[in-house]
């Protein structure tokens, strides 16, 4: 084992840097200090090379692998450091991408280039979300164009709603801090255009997609052709989404590994024959090289992609000038590069589950393979592609686990269709994008494309309403981490065959049986209140292993509201949700309702609608007081619900503690 990780020296390097990376997202180090620590330590890494290193190796590559811990620590703060420009007079941005319809707006991103300060212009550099008034002006605006504004950005804040996405954390990763509204009026049009690689790409991909959508393909078989070849996945519906992630296919849909794999494939076919010269050799890597960077750039060079043409990259590099390179070695010296470019890389789940799966199949695949000898071509390759969707589904499970709570059960049938069905779709949607002025051969191609998408869709969608096609799977933070030691284990003993790593796997094994009890017993003696922060007051109460959920009006299956209940049903492992109003009549062992007045295990809470009269009761311990809006208000500032608390016993007024979801996010009390 010591023998193959010495084949390895990159993954050494990728591991201490990702480590410095994790430290210095979860505590404060200075970057200074650590500058001067790395200066310090290259010194006396300087003072062994040259007198002791035949005799101190371990105290060498010790010291080594904190230099890049260090290494990693400056380039995360380096790379985080907060711009944001000062308060102005006015804004001159650059729109970065397309904006993107929604409900009551349009979504794009900005980068602010100058700020006006009493009348002189400075330079500025900063991204920031915008929401636009939905117009026509607003539908017209493409990437490159420069506006005019003087509306001032605010901070971006989650709802504070329990275990929701940390939205504000995503965009920070992406040095995004505020965003700001623009109505029609208060942003002008300069005329002037900005050019750069990454609005240039944007604009490429725009013109493919309008290729796209002039052909007779179908509205939803167009928005998945779009995500399976050019990454584009805005237009895709919630409904498409779902489907294809309870199928375990959603991968399809991101531009990634696979994507770039078939593409590789398809000319490794046609251009195969450079390799059997010399020079030839050398033309086909150019070749193969500039020609996924080509895709990464037609598909927006989203980060996915680059991951993906970086690996290959490097692989293609290593097989063809150093035939003996390590694959693992390929694979950690990219992970090393990426992460050099930009540490937030470590912390996307993309990045995480395309080294995971890649990793699963470069090792497990080659193993599961070999359990069963296939003669039989035909038989081969489907035997191949089911041991590389297993190989991938292991090594993915943990991640996928925590992150989407499921697991699709029936991932092996849908990867068995999905994958070749994006082996033949793929190439032809780009050759669509080529020949589509030609009449015949562009009206041939989308016809085949639009059939074969919607076969595809009628089966994932058939697997989706199947039984049991999802298993609702939830793995807290200590859960991951044991699947996690659990799996590693394993895999040392397949490598070794040691009897020491199946008492490690078994030991794990115990812990998270410990850990869910653990987890369950808790929750079985917790009664909870959580108030979330949304428009209308929606109060969760939690006891045993059921939660009551009461608010004024129903709650349908595509609210956010909906999507917020079921996120914590699942995080706190619970079996029922019971729909009430406060308005009706209640009543079991661990709630009652009756004329708005509710007590739940021992306290009493009061619901108050706007412009009602506060009924004469004893005081209870919660009133959830929905306040009404004046036509001055403005309606994105003030928010619907206030919590009046009363901690103590004491029915004093002036003891209360007030508690406004606006401003201080969901409420939550427990006992």
């Amino acid at each position: 084992m010591e023998n193959t990780f010495n084949k390895i020296p990159f993954l050494r390097i990728a591991a201490a840097f990702a480590l410095g990376v994790f430290l210095a997202s979860a505590i404060s180090i200075n970057t200074t200090i650590a500058v001067l620590l790395a200066l310090s330590i290259i010194g006396v890494l300087s003072f062994l090379n040259k007198w002791y290193r035949f005799y101190v190796v371990t105290l060498f590559g010790g010291l080594s692998f904190i230099i890049f811990i260090l290494l990693g620590a400056i380039a995360f703060n380096t790379h985080l450091a907060k711009q944001t420009a000062p308060k102005a007079e006015a804004y001159i941005a650059t729109i970065q991408e397309a904006p993107q319809e929604k409900n009551n707006s349009f979504k794009s991103l900005l980068t602010i280039n100058n700020i006006l300060i009493n009348d002189s212009l400075f330079t500025a550099r900063e991204k920031l979300l915008v929401y636009f008034e939905k117009t026509k002006k607003a539908e017209n605006l493409q990437p490159g164009m420069q506006i005019i504004f003087r509306q001032h950005p605010n901070a971006i804040e989650n709802r504070g709603n329990p275990y929701e996405f940390d939205y504000k954390k995503y965009l920070e990763r992406k040095q995004v801090y505020r965003q700001v509204y623009l109505n029609q009026d208060s942003y002008t049009i300069s005329g002037f255009k900005q050019q750069s690689r990454a609005i240039l790409a944007e604009k490429v991909r725009n013109k493919l997609l309008k290729i796209y959508h002039s052909q007779n393909i179908g509205k939803q078989e167009t928005e998945i052709l779009s995500a399976l070849t050019l990454g584009y996945k805005r237009d895709l519906d919630r409904e498409t989404k779902h489907i294809f992630s309870s199928a375990g296919a959603m991968h399809v849909l991101a531009v990634s590994g696979l994507h770039v794999g078939i593409l590789f494939f398809v000319f490794s076919y046609l251009f195969g024959f450079l390799q059997k010269r010399r020079l030839g050799k050398y033309v086909y890597v150019v070749a193969s090289i500039s020609f996924l960077w080509a895709y990464a750039f037609i598909t927006g060079l989203s980060p996915s992609v680059m991951r993906a043409c970086t690996m290959f990259s490097l692989i293609i590099l290593a097989s063809n000038i150093n035939r003996r390179a390590n694959i693992y070695n390929s694979l950690a010296a990219s992970a090393f590069l990426l992460l050099l470019i930009n540490p937030n890389n470590l912390f996307e789940v993309g990045f995480q589950l395309s080294y995971s799966a890649v990793f699963g199949i470069v090792y497990l695949q080659p193993k599961i393979a070999g359990l069963w000898q296939v003669k039989n071509k035909i038989l081969l390759f489907f035997w191949n592609l089911a041991t590389v969707s297993i190989a991938a589904q292991i090594a993915t499970f943990p991640l996928s686990a925590y992150y989407f709570n499921q697991f699709p059960t029936y991932f092996l049938i849908s990867n068995l269709i999905v994958i070749p069905a994006a082996t033949v779709l793929i190439p032809l949607g780009l050759s669509l994008l080529i020949l589509s002025s030609l009449p015949w051969v562009g009206a041939a191609i989308s016809f085949i494309i639009k059939w074969i998408i919607k076969s595809v869709f009628f089966v994932l969608s058939t697997l989706e309403t199947a039984p049991f096609s999802t298993v609702e799977l939830v793995l807290h933070k200590t859960d991951l981490v044991l699947v996690i030691f659990i799996l590693v284990s394993l895999l040392f003993l397949i490598a070794q065959g040691k009897a020491v790593f199946l008492k490690s796997a078994l030991a794990g094994s115990f812990l998270l049986v410990l850990s869910v009890l653990y987890t369950q017993y808790n929750q079985m003696h917790t009664r909870e209140i959580i108030v979330l922060n949304v428009k209308e007051t929606t109060a969760c109460f939690i006891t045993s292993n059921q939660m009551y959920v009461v608010s004024y009006d129903s709650i349908s299956t595509d609210d956010y509201r909906f999507f917020a209940l079921q996120n914590i049903k699942r995080k706190k492992r619970l079996k029922k949700i019971t729909f009430l109003t406060p308005k009706t009549n209640y009543l079991d062992n661990h709630l009652c309702i009756q004329k708005e007045l509710l007590v739940f295990e021992g306290k009493k809470i009061l619901f108050i609608q706007q412009n009602t009269t506060t009924p004469k009761r004893d005081m209870p311990s919660l009133t959830f007081y929905q306040s009404a809006l004046t036509p001055h208000q403005d309606k994105k500032k003030v928010h619907q619900t206030a919590i009046y608390y009363y901690p103590s016993s004491s029915v004093n007024t002036q003891q209360n503690y007030k508690h406004s979801l606006y401003s201080q996010g969901a409420f939550t009390i427990h006992w």
